[in-house]
């Protein structure tokens, strides 16, 4: 039996919730989180803060959406599934490349509040250390993918080959790569996957098809 289709109330509500978010998402970005406040998302995103309350809670509640605010605009699930239908080894191993510069290109804004306020904002802590937990597992999946077509190295273990695809992939150095260096996005994107198709795949896999 296919699923009800949302009522217009449930419609609403949810624009309502992505209103509140995505104001909450600019104010941190811009002000920082301790700066802002309940009643500031509220005036920005049109609503009371009752209602921002009622919507999504405190605003604890609301940075901890901002994992899912992420995944959602970076589109991370379409990357995947895409990864997930490829034959080509070198195209699966270049998803976590795809999926950085995706995070960087459209939420480089409250990444980069998340990592320069969570020294000193427990919140933000949190929500950090939960993205990176969905990091690593979502390495782990690429890694799979890639034991599935036969592609790993024989001699790179997978708990070794999880973590080092992680690890060069992680946002907060490609964040680093950003700013300290200067580097573009798409020499980013490129030295990831090359990089991680050195450290990952066996000999010959990277031109199969």
């Amino acid at each position: 039996m296919p699923d009800k289709p949302p009522s217009l109330r449930e419609r609403q509500a949810q624009l309502t919730r992505d209103e509140i978010l995505n104001a909450a998402r600019r104010l941190f970005a811009e002000r920082g989180y301790t700066r802002t406040s309940v009643r500031d998302i509220a005036e920005a995103a049109g609503v009371s803060a009752q209602t921002v309350y009622d919507s999504i809670g405190t605003k604890q509640a609301l940075v901890a959406r901002l994992n899912d605010l992420v995944d959602a605009e970076a589109d991370i699930a379409g990357i995947v599934r895409g990864a997930a239908q490829a034959s080509d080894p070198a195209q699966v191993v270049a998803v976590s490349a795809r999926i950085t510069r995706s995070i960087l290109e459209n939420c480089g804004d409250i990444v980069h509040a998340l990592v320069t306020g969570a020294a000193a904002e427990p919140e933000l802590a949190v929500v950090l250390a939960e993205g990176h937990r969905r990091h690593v597992e979502g390495a782990a999946t690429v890694i799979g993918l890639l034991q599935e077509l036969d592609a790993l190295d024989d001699s790179v273990d997978v708990s070794t080959a999880a973590q080092s695809l992680a690890a060069v992939s992680d946002f907060r150095f490609a964040m680093l790569l950003q700013d300290s260096y200067g580097w573009s996005l798409e020499r980013i994107e490129s030295w990831i996957a090359a990089t991680s198709s050195v450290l990952l795949l066996g000999p010959g896999t990277s031109k199969r098809r």
